[in-house]
């Protein structure tokens, strides 16, 4: 507002006798244009990246106007051949022809500037608010630099991790994660580092809680009081192991004794209440579609925890989204799931999925269409009624 204010009206104020004549009133307003578009580039006073962009160019913009102003003034002088000597124009109209064609050349730029941003927008979709349809706030605490410090075992989880991270990078422009081969100086500055971070993730795979370093950072996020967010790998081939078997290793060697980072420390049971307990782990999934359901899951979880969503948590209540995912699924027609009584946790399984039938998109499938019955008696009993539609057997 100042600074409309200043070019707008105050700078009139600059040799108020003679000041419209003369170049003076055209310096100044370009310099301060030039400072305002310096402190724009500094500061980064917008929220959204694209609103920095804008204000950018339109200042860059202005600032040229004032700088050409000066060669239509000069060419408008008295003075003889002053305007070919130090502008290259033999009159004020030829000056003037070129200020308007260059003008008209930087708004065509500015324009395939901005259609340039919006088509890599669309061609790279970013995770957004479901709420809203915009991208998150991703502001960070005044006394850390990341948004969150992800810690790995090398042997079982370095793939997996620096693919978290990287595509997390690409959904979340801006997002800022600690991750050792990018971030890693000192192995004797861990502790600094988790404590920068205002989460800290954690990607359970096996052998996670045998390695000393990542019990370090362990007890460094305890002591600093950092949110967990677990991550789970549960392909045994590829490195994981089950829950069960990551908290008993858990048990087994997170047992030091008032550890440096967190003297205060009590034992396993600690530690398996805040790795595990204080928030489900989000299993790692690395196909397709369920890849970006566990990073939209481990995106909203650091947003939980920023300071910005503090005050704001109904704008996070419907999720977040990513334009042109895949949506939910029905149904086409009837379909008989076939249940096996041995089957454990089979009936739960399958009343989410007669539940979700009817929230699919364009079908007119519904829960009703769904029909559970017993595998054993549908196939082998005497009264047994046929079968109807599409028939699946669990």
């Amino acid at each position: 507002l100042s600074r409309k204010l200043f070019l707008a009206s105050l700078v009139l104020f600059v040799d108020p006798e003679f000041g419209s004549s003369k170049l003076e009133r055209l310096v100044v307003a370009a310099v301060v244009s030039a400072l305002y578009l310096a402190a724009l580039a500094l500061a980064r006073p917008f929220k959204r990246s694209d609103d920095l962009h804008l204000a950018c160019i339109a200042n860059l913009l202005l600032t040229c106007c004032f700088v050409l102003g000066t060669a239509v003034q000069i060419c408008e002088g008295t003075y003889e051949d002053l305007c070919y000597t130090l502008v290259g124009f033999h009159d004020a109209r030829g000056a003037s022809q070129f200020v308007v064609a260059l003008t008209a050349a930087m708004l065509v730029l500015s324009v395939l500037v901005v259609l340039f941003k919006t088509f890599s927008a669309v061609r790279a979709p970013t995770i957004r608010l479901a709420s809203t349809g915009l991208p998150p706030n991703l502001e960070l605490p005044s006394e850390v630099h990341f948004h969150g410090f992800i810690s790995h075992a090398w042997a079982t989880g370095q793939d997996q991790t620096h693919t978290i991270v990287r595509q997390l990078q690409r959904l979340l422009p801006g997002v800022r994660i600690w991750l050792d081969v990018d971030n890693l100086d000192d192995v004797g500055k861990l502790e600094e580092s988790v404590a920068d971070a205002m989460t800290f993730l954690v990607f359970l795979s096996a052998g996670y809680f045998k390695s000393f370093n990542c019990r370090r950072e362990l007890y460094t996020a305890l002591g600093s009081n950092r949110p967990f967010i677990p991550i789970h790998e549960a392909d045994v081939d590829k490195g994981g192991a089950s829950i069960a078997a990551l908290k008993a290793e858990c048990r087994e060697n997170c047992v030091e004794t008032a550890p440096p980072a967190y003297p205060s420390y009590s034992g396993p049971d600690e530690m398996l209440a805040r790795v595990f307990e204080e928030a489900a782990p989000i299993v790692w999934v690395r196909v397709n579609a369920f890849q970006l359901e566990s990073l939209k899951a481990v995106a909203l979880r650091m947003l939980l925890h920023s300071p910005y969503y503090a005050s704001r948590l109904a704008e996070l209540d419907a999720g977040l989204m990513v334009p042109r995912q895949p949506g939910p699924c029905a149904f086409s027609g009837p379909v008989t799931i076939l249940a096996c009584r041995d089957n454990e946790g089979f009936f739960r399984l399958v009343e989410e999925v007669k539940t979700a039938a009817g929230e699919g998109r364009d079908s007119t499938a519904s829960a009703g269409a769904v029909a559970i019955r017993d595998a054993e008696e549908a196939l082998e009993g005497a009264s047994a009624a046929p079968l109807s539609g599409h028939v699946v057997f669990l």
